[in-house]
């Protein structure tokens, strides 16, 4: 019994093993079919990032070509338009630093004033980094092929970098230089052809720019006697309407000024009038009569007392007010008298304030600081005042959602310094260099004529004072009236 059990037992461990030793050869089997599957998946997504990766390449390449051939406009100048293909390269490169321009030499070497975008498309100077990549610009031959050298400056950037470079030759004295500067090298040559297409873009587009100027030139030549004729015309035409405008200003004052007068002197009578009754009233609200409480009562005659009262002293404010406006177009309509006089300058500014009154009103607050003692100057009160409603009405425009108008006062040696600021919309640096050209106006068609700050500058020449503006876009703009004192002047 005992040797049957023992060999059942033996045979049943002799299975067991059996067993595992085909379960042990399976697992080895399955363990070697996962690796070597492993393996093909860890290929194919290799294979397949390395695709993305080309694909996302080839897509940034032709986003870089598109946006960069877009930017080629004949609207800008020669300056915006490099900026902005040096801003686009930057971006595609990953560049930290990269440079482009236009120079009359046949020598690249780019000027130390030249402006610099670094990697957050900031515009600067970086007078260090000009300097190097100078020197390492002499040290290679001129190229119309993009070209890579190492550069190692520590005060430049920590760490070695790649500076890409080209010169194309546009005419046998001018050259397009480029630099960048590149944490790494480009990742393939598709890259450099990207880059050599644009810049035969830019290229061109200069040549035919240059050509085109060149055309356009000759032509402003032959029309500028003319031009300078119906600038001449337009400005008569301006001035007869200024006077005609005066005239009309004080035949208005004249029409208005007398009822005017009437009606406030009846205005303060019938508030006077009201007076009386209020106070026959109150007496009679002391006998404290039934009758008289109960009529007091169901006519609420306390009620319309108070509101007739707010009626008459709203109406004579709005009296005031009108007179206020009638007498700023007769000071106005003064214009053209011929005649210098001593006069202050702080008044002239307030009724220039009063003929624009319904400009600012609204939206706008006007801060008038009188900062000095009442200043004097010597000049035509009219014309004067017409170069403060013409700012005025320029910052009200300025300034269509409201905003903060503030006038201070600056004695300065002889001079009188009036300075107009306001928080609006600024103006760039091209509307600066033309703001006081006749006909010039950044306002749509029919809503100016842009003689207003040209006639303005006139003025100021022929006053022997000066008319001077600091602006910036988004920052809002400062004019500054110049006028001599009348102590100078006399």
């Amino acid at each position: 019994m005992n040797n049957t059990s023992s060999s059942n037992l033996n045979d049943q461990i002799a299975l067991l093993e059996r067993r595992l030793a085909r379960e042990k050869k399976s697992r080895e089997m399955a363990e070697q079919l996962l690796a070597q599957k492993s393996r093909e998946i860890y290929v194919a997504n290799q294979s397949l990032k390395n695709a993305l990766l080309e694909s996302e390449q080839k897509r940034d390449e032709l986003q870089f070509l598109l946006s960069t051939s877009g930017s080629l406009s004949f609207g800008v100048n020669n300056t915006s338009l490099l900026n902005n293909v040096t801003e686009l390269t930057c971006s595609f490169l990953n560049a930290v630093w990269g440079l482009s321009e236009v120079q009359y030499t046949s020598k690249p070497k780019f000027n130390l004033s030249t402006r610099i975008c670094d990697s957050n498309k900031q515009w600067g100077s970086n007078i260090s980094f000009i300097k190097k990549v100078n020197e390492m610009l002499a040290l290679q031959p001129a190229t119309a092929q993009w070209n890579m050298v190492e550069i190692n400056h520590k005060s430049i950037y920590p760490y070695p970098l790649q500076m890409l470079y080209v010169s194309k030759q546009i005419d046998h004295d001018t050259i397009l230089l480029s630099a960048f500067l590149l944490k790494h090298a480009p990742a393939s040559t598709e890259t450099f052809d990207a880059l050599t297409i644009i810049q035969r873009q830019v290229k061109t587009f200069l040549i035919a720019r240059k050509n085109g100027t060149l055309i356009t030139e000759t032509k402003d030549n032959l029309d500028v006697i003319q031009e300078q004729l119906t600038q001449a015309k337009n400005q008569l035409v301006q001035s007869e309407k200024m006077a005609s405008l005066g005239q009309l200003a004080a035949g208005i004052a004249h029409e208005i000024n007398n009822p005017i007068g009437y009606i406030r002197s009846n205005l303060e009578m019938l508030s006077n009038n009201m007076m009386t009754i209020n106070t026959f009233i109150n007496e009679l609200s002391k006998e404290k009569s039934a009758e008289f409480l109960r009529c007091l009562t169901q006519y609420d005659i306390e009620y319309i007392l108070d509101d007739t009262s707010d009626i008459l002293t709203s109406n004579i404010e709005g009296v005031d007010r009108i007179s206020e406006i009638v007498t700023g177009l007769k000071t106005f309509s003064h214009q053209g008298e011929n005649d210098f006089k001593s006069f202050s300058i702080v008044d002239t500014v307030s009724t220039a304030l009063h003929v624009v009154q319904n400009e600012l009103k609204y939206k706008h607050h006007v801060e008038h600081n009188v900062n000095e003692d009442d200043l004097l100057v010597f000049g035509k009160f009219g014309q004067i005042q017409q170069v403060f409603v013409n700012l005025f009405v320029n910052a009200a425009h300025a300034m269509p959602d409201g905003g903060v108008v503030s006038i201070t006062y600056l004695k300065i040696n002889d001079e009188c310094h009036i300075k107009v600021k306001d928080n609006g919309c600024g103006m760039s640096s091209d509307t600066l260099t033309q703001l006081f050209n006749p006909f010039y106006t950044t306002k749509s068609v029919g809503q100016g004529t842009g003689l207003g700050l040209s006639i303005s500058y006139s003025i100021m020449q022929s006053h022997k004072g000066d008319i001077k503006v600091e602006s910036s876009l988004g920052e809002g703009t400062t004019f500054t009236v110049i006028l001599p004192l009348a102590n100078k002047a006399l």
